[in-house]
């Protein structure tokens, strides 16, 4: 990692949008990128490396909140020696996801590795976040508009999961629709440092 102003982004073709939208939620002055990509997900990374992203101020952004309303630890991260295209994120099963910034839903299907997934296309912005590994099919529809923090579903184990976690992705760009997987560790770090506990 880089110092306290910078950021490594992974991903093929990072446009300036997701350095904006980084830099605004981290209110970080520059970011670098790096090689990686996508397959399927929660698969093995297979595009080429990206050029440097042009380094850009930080502009005011919408409302964002951590995906996971309880409990929670780190797991394994981007890349992880396997190609890994997210980071996994140890809850309890049953635990409430909600949508970390305002969109639409993108896709609410079932993968054999991913299992109960969906992906939320960011309002205003070529970003797509998905959420994998559900309980149950996601509470929302197809199409849905959805505020920040707005529920979504719970977390689970359905699909190839070790234990209860939410294995979450940060895509610049379509998801597995021209676009690729970029770091979401300093999307979560942020958003869980402005994280409050939940209501009972």
């Amino acid at each position: 990692m880089v110092g306290p102003s910078k950021w490594i982004l992974r991903g093929s073709a990072v446009s300036a949008t997701a350095v904006v939208l980084l830099a605004s939620a981290l209110g970080a002055t520059a970011f670098a990128a790096t090689p990686g990509g996508g397959a399927a997900p929660g698969g093995v990374s297979s595009s080429p490396a990206a050029p440097p992203a042009a380094t850009l101020p930080p502009v005011a952004s919408s409302r964002q909140v951590y995906p996971i309303r309880g409990k929670h630890e780190y797991w394994d991260g981007m890349g992880a020696g396997r190609g890994h295209d997210g980071v996994d994120i140890g809850s309890p099963c049953g635990t409430p996801l909600v949508a970390a910034q305002a969109g639409h839903v993108r896709f609410v299907k079932y993968h054999p590795r991913a299992g109960n997934y969906a992906v939320i296309d960011v309002a205003g912005s070529t970003i797509d976040l998905a959420y994998m590994h559900m309980r149950e099919p996601a509470s929302v529809a197809v199409g849905q508009a959805l505020s920040a923090g707005q529920p979504i579903g719970a977390v689970g184990d359905t699909g190839n999961a070790s234990g209860c976690h939410l294995h979450f992705e940060v895509w610049e760009g379509a998801y597995y629709g021209g676009g690729a997987p970029i770091d979401p560790m300093p999307f979560l770090t942020q958003w869980d440092r402005k994280r409050v506990a939940p209501r009972s």
